[in-house]
Parts: structure tokens; sequence; C-alpha cells
């Protein structure tokens, strides 16, 4: 594909600590070289985002490498939240929260470089926590960013087998219930949209934001998503609620959609061998500008125009300039990770007796993030099983 030129492009969820930090590196220098400046950094459950906030701090550190296009690889932000998969880690089938984990992601969430609480929200398509936990683990997370002013990071699967279970249904209604508490539905994205015409007219109906990733540009499986685009698409690009993301290593569009650099053929990937389970290719925030194309053409508009307006939305949202003015000058990185690159035992969470680094440690490395940074909508015109299975 010929790539999308624009002067930015904003990756709001890519599951980065899933890789090796020379392989970051090398992923982030390709970002640069497509006008990517942003990545947003996904935590999964309360060790994945330590293991964020490290790595966004720790690359903080380094510093700046010119892509080809005279840009310096994104700067790194991260959210703290519990994925639905990961809810009983947060929550009981009884709906009792856990106040001890609960209180360390609160630190992580006001960590400098934290620019949302989530991943969270509800799953019914696998089940791999009680419907019960999940709903008891998001509406603790929904609470945590009313109180903190923060935005949420939420995700939204439908059962794939059978009738539907209400996944759409049950998460809008435990936002409303924080609605009054100062949760926003201006303040919600709900990431990695894969749902038909049916689930895209709550979201619209209730205000919140959507994202989008490479799963619009795969063919065999985005047509409902689609033509549901189809109705409301640009209202919403133009209302600024409509942002773009990988979710990097999945959701990996059509080769269409892919770099020039990419290669197709399985088990090799361009230049740092980022081939996943069996040699498949695996997604990387480089093909952010294929998703923007993506999107681009499902909306039959020029592909610059979905850039900037994607672009601002994510400044808007996510208000990465107030994260930066309180982030500390950039530590050593011998603080942080080492004199190398290279990602050793040293640079893996500190092991505490509950296994997980303590999250007071990285909020001091970092700064603490004032509560309560507020923005709306961007200002706009007129509203895990493979490399493609994520969100």
């Amino acid at each position: 594909m010929s790539e999308t030129t624009c002067d930015e492009f904003v990756d709001i969820g890519a599951n980065l600590t899933k890789f090796r930090r020379p392989e970051v590196l090398r992923q982030l220098k390709a970002a640069a070289d497509v006008g990517v400046t942003r990545v947003i950094i996904t935590g999964c459950d309360l060790k994945g985002s330590i293991a964020a906030a490290e790595l966004a701090a720790w690359h903080r550190a380094l510093p700046p490498v010119p892509g080809s296009l005279g840009l310096c690889a994104p700067r790194l932000y991260c959210t703290a939240g519990v994925h639905p998969h990961q809810a009983s880690s947060l929550a009981g089938d009884d709906g009792c929260v856990d106040a001890v984990a609960l209180s360390k992601l609160e630190s992580l969430a006001r960590s400098a470089l934290c620019v949302a609480v989530g991943e969270c929200g509800l799953d019914y398509d696998r089940m791999f926590s009680s419907r019960e936990a999940q709903l008891a683990a998001f509406d603790a997370q929904c609470g945590l960013a009313a109180r903190l002013g923060a935005p949420l990071f939420v995700h939204v699967r439908e059962s794939g087998k059978g009738p539907a279970l209400g996944a759409y249904a049950d998460a809008l209604g435990v936002l409303r219930r924080h609605e009054g508490a100062g949760l926003s539905p201006s303040r919600v994205v709900v990431h990695c949209f894969t749902g038909d015409e049916a689930d895209l007219a709550v979201l619209v109906d209730t205000g919140v934001c959507i994202g989008l990733t490479g799963f619009i540009g795969i063919s065999r499986r985005a047509g409902a998503t689609l033509q549901a685009l189809d109705r409301c698409g640009v209202a919403l690009l133009r209302a600024g609620r409509l942002m773009l993301e990988t979710d990097a290593p999945f959701m990996l569009p059509d080769p269409l959609y892919r770099p020039d650099s990419f290669k197709s053929c399985a088990g090799s990937c361009h230049g740092g061998g980022n081939s996943g389970p069996k040699g498949r290719v695996q997604n990387e925030p480089c093909v952010l500008p294929g998703v923007c194309r993506a999107l681009a053409d499902a909306l039959r508009l020029d592909a610059s125009e979905v850039a900037s307006a994607t672009t601002r939305a994510a400044h808007c949202f996510f208000c990465f300039e107030a994260a930066d003015a309180t982030a500390e000058p950039a530590a050593t990185r011998e603080q942080l990770s080492g004199a190398s690159h290279r990602h050793t035992a040293a640079d893996e969470p500190t092991a505490k007796a509950d296994g997980f680094a303590d999250a007071t440690d990285v909020v001091q490395l970092r700064g603490d993030r004032p509560v309560g940074r507020e923005a709306g909508p961007a200002e706009a015109g007129p509203a895990e099983a493979g490399p493609a299975e994520g969100g």
C-alpha cells in the first residue's frame, strides 16, 4: 500500500509490554518513520499496568532518535486497569472488590504518564472471569476514573456463540451509575469496536467515544462493523468521537492496509523478526496509517481528513500535554533499567511478596499526576488467541 502522510498519528492502544525492549525500540523507530508520534501502552491487569508504566518511563529517559520523516520516536504513555479477562484478580464472584489491589491500581492511575483508567469492561464472549466478577471489577474502575477525573478506556465484547448476553447494555448500565459522580460519557472511549449497527447505535446515543483498529481492514470479519460505520461514521468523526489504535500485536489488517515495509510471508517481518505463534506476522504501531486508510475507505473520505480528525480527538481526550508537563525530567537510564537497552532480569518489575512491583515506586519515579484533568471531545465539524484477536 502507499503510506498515508500526515503530520501526526496517535495510537491510543498498543500492547507493547508483550515485547522485549530492543524489539519495542525497533517498532517505535518504524512507527516514527510513518508519522506516529504518540503511543499509549495498554495496562490489562495490575502486573501489566506496572510494566506499562515502567516501559513508558524507561523510554522517556532515552535520547530521542529521529525517524526518516524527521520525527523522533513516539512518546509513550500508559493506562492502568484490569481487563475483564482478568477481572477475578480484582473482584470475586460474590461482587466483593479487593481493596488492596484497587489501591495499587489507583496509585498507578495517578502516575504522571498514565493517561486513562483501563483497559476495563465486559467480555461475554470468552468469560475467562465470571459475569459477576466482571461487573464488580468494571464498576470499581468506573468509580476510580470518576474520583480521579480521568478518562476511561473500555472493552466491550458480546458473546459470539449463541444468543447475545447483553454486554453492551450491562456496560452502559454500569457507566450510567457513575455519570452523576463525574464520569461523563465524553470521557469514555470504547476501544477496538467490532460490533454491529445495533451496538454502535447504543454507543452513539450514550455519547461515548469509539476506538477503531485494523479489524475494520479485515474484509472477512468486518462486514457488520463497516455497515454500522457507513450510517453514522462521518458524523462521529467530525464530532471528534472516533480515534485510531492498532491494539498491537493483535488486529493486524489485510495486506492491503499494511505498510510497504511489511513482508506478508509467514514467519518473517520487516527487519525485526516480529513474528508470533506459528510464525504469523504480528501487528505493531507502524500499521496505524493503514488503519487510518481503512477507515477513510469505509467512510469514503480522504485519509488526511481522517488522520487529522482522529489525532485531534486523541489529543483532546487524553490530554497528553498535561501529562508531559506533569512528568518529572527524564530519570537516568540507570535508575530505570540499567545502562543497556537489552531486556534483562533487571528490567522486570521488582519482585514483591505478592509477585507485583510496588505501584508506589512507579508513582515516585515519574511524579504524581494531579487529579481532574478535564477535556471534552475534539472541536471539529458537526458527531487473545491469535494476531487478529485482541480488544
